[in-house]
């Protein structure tokens, strides 16, 4: 059976990272597979497009009082998993009012604290967007349940809690064979480098001047539909947010410097794990490398379900 892009991922996590984010990237991916599964029914190209048009911020760090006050006064600041805004509808509808606050957690059933923080950090983080922006901003836990040993309440409050087995099994029949079928590309290291590795392979590397350097490489990744500039960077203060979500979203965009030096770095990195046979001056792909870049291909070419 081929691999999709998703699989991919997390395949090449083990191999790529000491710190593997595939349990978090395959929740987060699922639910939203899950939240459009209408949509795909209609259209199997349309979760895609909603993709494409929402946004989506992965592993965020939020900090100032009102993070004190959700949590303990000696909290600096908080992460939260996943944000999606301007969703849309399930049915397929464009750039809704709509927005999900999705915390994953893997901890094993014994530390109760961390699943009580997650599900303070969904509600409280929905509540925060909700007012501040004027959305509907609803909050979700996936959690661990190991294989079925472990169960909580559907609903605690208004947070959904859903056991990553059941998600499992509630999107069997889904695939995701693109970039573009995967939430959060920019903010996800292992599938950026994946488009980096892909987009190398559509350069002729022997053409003279191919290479403009790694802002240039991001940009045409991004011309392929994978923008790979972070939608906003740093820890965020939330007692100086706007009350317009498109305004707060400009002016936290990563720069092209920032964006510049982090491609470079994951360029570096694959130089290192084998997938580059050269560098400098421009980026070459190795066999391994150019081995990668096909299976992502190839998986490319095969319709979602």
């Amino acid at each position: 059976m081929m691999t999709d892009a998703l699989g991919l991922a997390n395949e090449l996590d083990e191999a790529w990272h000491d710190q593997a984010r595939s349990f978090e990237r395959e929740a987060v991916t699922r639910f939203w597979g899950l939240l459009t599964l209408p949509a795909r029914m209609l259209d199997s190209a349309r979760p895609r497009e909603l993709l494409r048009s929402a946004t989506v911020l992965r592993n965020a760090r939020f900090k100032g009082d009102s993070v004190k006050g959700m949590f303990f006064a000696n909290k600096d600041f908080t992460e939260v998993d996943a944000v999606f805004f301007e969703v849309g509808s399930s049915l397929g509808h464009p750039r809704g009012k709509d927005a999900w606050v999705v915390e994953v957690e893997r901890k094993s059933a014994h530390q109760q604290g961390d699943y009580y923080l997650a599900i303070q950090r969904a509600r409280k983080f929905a509540e925060l967007f909700s007012r501040q922006f004027t959305l509907n901003a609803r909050p979700v836990v996936i959690y661990e349940d190991g294989g079925g040993k472990f169960s909580y309440q559907d609903f605690d409050g208004d947070v959904l809690l859903i056991p990553m087995g059941l998600l499992r099994e509630r999107t069997r029949g889904l695939t995701f064979p693109s970039l573009s079928d995967l939430p959060g590309v920019a903010g996800d290291k292992t599938l950026v480098k994946l488009a980096l590795l892909r987009q190398l392979v559509a350069v002729d590397p022997n053409h003279p001047g191919w290479y403009e350097g790694v802002l240039a490489l991001a940009r045409d990744v991004q011309s392929d539909g994978w923008p790979l500039h972070l939608p906003m960077v740093g820890h965020q203060d939330t007692g100086h947010m706007p009350k317009d979500l498109s305004r707060w979203l400009a002016r936290e965009r990563e720069s092209d410097a920032h964006l510049s030096d982090r491609v470079a770095r994951y360029l570096d990195e694959l130089h290192e794990a084998g997938m580059l046979d050269k560098r400098q001056p421009s980026p070459r792909l190795s066999q391994a490398g150019g081995q990668v870049a096909l299976r992502l291909l190839h998986a490319d070419s095969a319709e979602p379900r």
